[in-house]
């Protein structure tokens, strides 16, 4: 009997724990933006440009595990010298709202839910950037929407499907109860001991910026339903691009892709460069010794890219590949 009483009162004090915690991650990371109404739900978009912004509006788009704060600190403030540039927390994440609908796992569900709130704030022709998911989002935007864009840009984007097993945490949230007790109790304290290993993992071989987790806000994925989303998202996405991966040839936007070939996250050869197969014209930058986060680690390429399309210029259609910067230290 002493058991089950030990046990009980262990889950009250991680349910008890668990609701402290949530709510110091939340007054600790408040949204940065304002809200958009799309699809019935509230979409947090960030907005930063100057008086007098020149060419085409530029829309950021996050990958999974993630939320509008890593561009928010990495390629928006430099962007926003000239260009209106927008970023949005994909639905279920960050502070964005998720409607109850099983397709919104979908790509391209998603891209058209941001269509629907781009119209809403009347941003028009934009060009798109997606990274790691949300590169899925951007290449099946450009296929629902071909007439809608400016540019795309696929920055390690996830385009193709993949082999391997996912991860055992995501079979284990979709069981009712178990996975309600597993993000209520264990995922607090479980995902801010992770966050510095995944951090590492994501930006490798690279290294990461000082207190990035802090910075883009990265605690606010283990709130249960932010990772209830995050979890189904990857669970499902291959599912999609089995079919969304056959119909790249249809993209006619002008395109640049950008990857880094020691990426371990999204493999270059089966995403990037079967994409740049695919899509006519398109131009693939290729960095030498760069992983999963080339927004990070060069940002100067991936802002002269997103110039080169908001401002109109021809693309360079083939393949570029660039070396590690030279260090500056004299021996």
């Amino acid at each position: 009997m002493w058991l089950v009483t030990a046990f009980a009162a262990l889950v009250l004090f991680l349910l008890i724990y668990s609701a402290t915690t949530f709510t110091f991650i939340e007054n600790r990371n408040r949204p940065r933006g304002e809200f958009v109404r799309a699809g019935g739900v509230d979409l947090h978009y960030l907005k930063m440009g100057p008086r007098h912004p020149v060419g085409a509006p530029i829309v950021l788009i996050h990958g999974a595990s993630g939320n509008l704060g890593d561009m928010a600190e990495s390629l928006m403030p430099r962007l926003a010298e000239r260009f209106t540039v927008y970023a949005f927390d994909r639905p279920g994440h960050g502070w964005s709202g998720r409607p109850d609908r099983p397709d919104i796992t979908d790509p391209a569900a998603q891209a058209a839910l941001l269509h629907e709130a781009m119209t809403v704030l009347g941003v028009t022709r934009p060009v798109l950037l997606g990274h790691s998911w949300g590169g899925a989002v951007a290449t099946a935007y450009a296929l629902s929407f071909p007439d809608a864009l400016s540019g795309l840009l696929v920055l390690a984007g996830a385009t193709h499907v993949w082999e391997g097993k996912t991860a055992w945490y995501h079979t284990l949230v979709r069981k009712r109860f178990i996975g309600h007790l597993f993000l209520n109790t264990l995922m607090p304290l479980g995902g801010q001991l992770l966050a510095a290993a995944g951090v590492t993992g994501n930006f490798a071989p690279n290294t990461p910026p000082p207190d990035y987790a802090r910075r883009i806000g990265l605690s606010l994925l283990f709130r249960p339903a932010n990772f209830r989303a995050n979890s189904a998202d990857s669970s499902n996405l291959r599912s999609y691009l089995k079919t969304q991966s056959l119909r790249y040839e249809e993209i006619k936007v002008p395109t640049i892709i950008i990857t880094g070939n020691r990426d371990k996250t999204v493999w270059a050869k089966l995403h990037s460069y079967a994409l740049h197969e695919q899509i006519a014209g398109s131009e693939m930058i290729k960095l030498v010794g760069v992983g999963h986060m080339p927004h990070y680690v060069r940002p100067d390429l991936v802002e002269e890219a997103l110039s080169r399309l908001a401002l109109g210029m021809a693309v360079q259609a083939g393949t570029h590949i660039v070396e590690p910067v030279a260090s500056s230290d004299e021996d």
